[in-house]
């Protein structure tokens, strides 16, 4: 019985590190002899335990054949929020990746069922093999949000970056903080695996999808794993499996630029090759003796952008005109083969966008493609189906690892689901925000092995396993769940499509006219994209870094979640795009703000030179970044900025998060005869009039100041003193 050894060993590992005293509390005995009839008892769960809190209220025993979330050790290995020890103390180790992975298979294992019984359960519903990405998450974000469970897509995200994996065993999972250097950020693993799975209409009551969207999601078809697939004779009745999982990704941004554009200096049979499409080296499967079947890794870089090369030469082009900022085209190549940075050329973005010179390509390691699964003896046993694969993609860093987009929609649209301490969100958004998974649209049907038929528009979906009928109710205590603390590899934590995307791109067909999800209509490379959703305003998607206060007003957008002094560089730390954000210089006796022009930034050649990071952004939770959107928002109001084009009439000079004490915030409170309490943040905003490109300094931006406003922000109240006036407390209720 190899399933249950290796539930042995993980057990006997971590018995002595607080594991076995903790699940002594519920009844549970993992030193016991037998700890299979030990694992299948009944069980008095204590759910007044932190960490157990969310555990399913159906679950009773250690073990509950085929339900990991009903099964107690499942959960306290795969819970994120299992932490202390029974006495309240921390534990001092964590099951693996692949002990989880073991545990998985084990409840899957225990009392295996057969085909038969499988499509019983299913009854009309067709059945295949089919693959999802999955990760064991807290109540809160759940499909039903009713207790822990496992989410399981269609669809799964994994991350480029310029460092290894590592997996956090307290976290469950990865983060991308390389902790002794600010400027590299580690790769992201997506976890796929195979299941028998049934295909059925959306359904909000039973398995979802998340986020259920009615009436849509009802007429809509959804793969709902049913049972887990595994190696050996312990899966399935009767049979010995072999299951295996192989992925095909491509690159093809640059080849898809000169199908776009005519007239490049490239055609085919060229740009069929590498580097205009790329298919190796983007990622491999993690060695399953440590980390469990299904793992898929992207391989770190030197650097997150490259110079592109072809047949041993600099890859050159012609810059074609108009291509909306999409395409990199500032390293010109001149006729001798040197490369000049047009940043150094006023005018730049006339040049750009005129085209007609020779540019250097950039390449990076985004990609998309598929992860297949075949077994032989279930092949042999006639399912309904062929098996289905998963849309893999891998994307561009997340600057925001700990906050999710389906976050932030469902507290911009629903704020039922937020705690009632949560202040509602404001309408600030300049477009819809939506989490990939609310997408409904084709997969690339370029891909090759065309395993996405024309009428799959479900595979962002996240979807649960269906509940029982028989399940209780769900009670629970009030306590407030934590979210998971890592970085998540399905596609809530994902951009939906935008104008371009950051993630993944939106193309079209024609026969009929469908929308396409896809990687090659993604700019070249990913962070042309990047400085153009930043500047404006995190237009592009939601969580992305607001980069608005960084670069002179332009009439564009205004700040909707700003970034502090140091994540702008205005400290000693490194800040999030290598660049720095605006000071105040003396001019002819006045005071001016002085910016670096937007028009002169390059993220691309940022990347190049290893000046991206996240390690100034990374830790924000969700909780902070609702703070910083609402502190924002009760700024403008405060100067009386409520609509758009009053807002960008301001500008953020300084944002910083107060640690008290602090003199300077002493002071304002006496004088406005109020104390602000909890986090108190600081922002001083300034009406902008004329701006100006010093002479002899085109890359500077200077602007005239009209009117400054500082400010004083906690949950509860606001500090205000404008120009020389005394401070005083906002009247925030008009």
């Amino acid at each position: 019985m190899a399933l249950i050894r290796d539930v042995q060993l993980a057990c006997a590992r971590l018995a002595p590190h607080g594991w076995a005293s903790l699940l002594l509390q519920h009844g549970l005995d993992i030193t016991a002899a037998d700890l299979q009839q030990e694992l299948t008892k009944p069980l008095s769960v204590d759910r007044s335990l932190k960490g157990f809190e969310d555990f399913s209220p159906a679950g009773w025993r250690g073990i509950e054949a085929g339900r990991p979330a009903q099964s107690l050790l499942y959960h306290a290995f795969a819970s994120p929020n299992v932490l202390s020890a029974a006495d309240a103390s921390p534990l001092t180790a964590f099951p693996s990746a692949l002990e989880i992975e073991q545990v998985l298979n084990f409840v899957y294992g225990i009392n295996p069922p057969s085909l038969e019984t499988l499509r019983a359960y299913a009854g009309a519903a067709p059945l295949a093999i089919v693959v999802f990405a999955y990760e064991y998450r807290p109540r809160p974000e759940t499909v039903h949000k009713a207790q822990a469970d496992l989410c399981f897509s269609r669809t799964g995200v994994a991350r480029v970056g310029t460092a290894p994996a590592l997996y956090d065993p307290a976290r469950r999972g990865f983060l991308p903080f390389v902790e002794a250097d600010a400027q590299q950020m580690r790769v992201i693993p997506a976890r796929y695996g195979a299941y028998i799975a049934m295909q059925k209409a959306g359904d909000s009551d039973s398995f979802g999808p998340m986020s259920f969207q009615s009436p849509t999601d009802a007429g809509l078809n959804f793969w709902v794993p049913i049972h887990k697939l595994f190696g050996g004779g312990e899966c399935l009745q009767g049979l010995d499996l072999s299951v295996q999982l192989q992925n095909y990704q491509i690159n093809e941004k640059i080849g898809q630029v000169h199908r776009m554009h005519k007239n490049t200096g490239w055609q085919e049979p060229d740009i069929l090759n590498y580097p205009f499409v790329i298919t190796e080296g983007l990622c491999d499967w993690a060695d399953p003796e440590g980390f469990g079947m299904g793992l898929l890794v992207p391989e770190a870089k030197e650097r997150l952008v490259e110079k592109a090369y072809y047949q041993g030469q600099l890859l050159s082009f012609i810059m074609p005109p108009g291509t909306g900022g999409l395409v990199h085209g500032r390293s010109s190549v001149r006729d001798d083969g040197e490369i000049e940075d047009l940043n150094n050329v006023e005018g730049v973005d006339a040049l750009v966008k005129a085209g007609g010179y020779r540019a250097l390509h950039y390449q990076d390691a985004m990609a998309d493609g598929w992860v297949l699964a075949s077994c032989p003896e279930l092949a042999a046993c006639g399912l309904d189906k062929d098996s289905i694969a998963a849309y893999s993609i891998i994307g561009a860093p997340d600057f925001f690892p700990l906050c999710g987009q389906r976050e932030l929609k469902a507290w911009s649209s629903d704020p039922d689901v937020f705690p009632c301490s949560t202040p509602p969100c404001p309408e600030v958004w300049h477009t819809r925000v939506n989490p990939l998974s609310d997408v409904r649209f084709q997969i690339n049907p370029t891909l090759e092995g065309n395993y996405f038929a024309d009428d799959d528009i479900t595979a962002t979906a996240i979807v649960s396993m269906a509940f029982e009928p028989s399940a209780p109710d769900p009670v629970w205590n009030d306590s407030e769940i934590a979210l998971a603390q890592r970085q998540s590899c399905l596609p809530d934590f994902a951009s939906g499509v935008f104008g371009p995307g950051w993630e993944v791109g939106r193309g079209t067909v024609d026969k009929p006219f469908a929308n396409v999800l896809n990687g090659y209509m993604l700019a070249s490379p990913f962070t042309e994209d990047a400085r153009i959703c930043a500047a404006l305003g995190s237009f592009w998607p939601g969580v992305a870094p607001d980069s608005t206060r960084t670069f002179e007003p332009r009439g564009l957008a205004s700040s909707v979640i700003p970034l502090t002094d140091a994540e702008i560089g205005l400290t000693d730390a490194p800040s999030w795009d290598g660049l720095k954000g605006p000071v105040l210089v003396d001019l002819e006796g006045r005071q001016v703000v002085q910016y670096q022009a937007y028009e002169y930034s390059d993220y691309t050649l940022a990347a190049l030179d290893g000046k991206l990071s996240l390690a100034v952004t990374g830790h924000i939770t969700t909780e902070q970044y609702h703070e910083r959107v609402l502190a924002m928002h009760r700024a403008y109001r405060a100067v009386g900025a409520v609509e758009k084009p009053g807002k960008r009439l301001w500008s953020v000079l300084s944002f910083t998060f107060v640690q008290q004490p602090d003199e300077a915030l002493d002071a304002a409170q006496l004088e406005a005869g109020h104390s602000l309490e909890g986090q108190v943040m600081y922002l001083c905003l300034y009406q902008h009039g004329a701006i100006r490109t010093p002479a002899g300094e085109f890359k500077r931006r200077h602007v005239d100041i009209e009117s400054r406003v500082h400010m004083y922000v906690s949950q509860g109240a606001l500090l205000v003193k404008q120009d020389d006036t005394p401070w005083c407390l906002q009247d925030e209720s008009l």
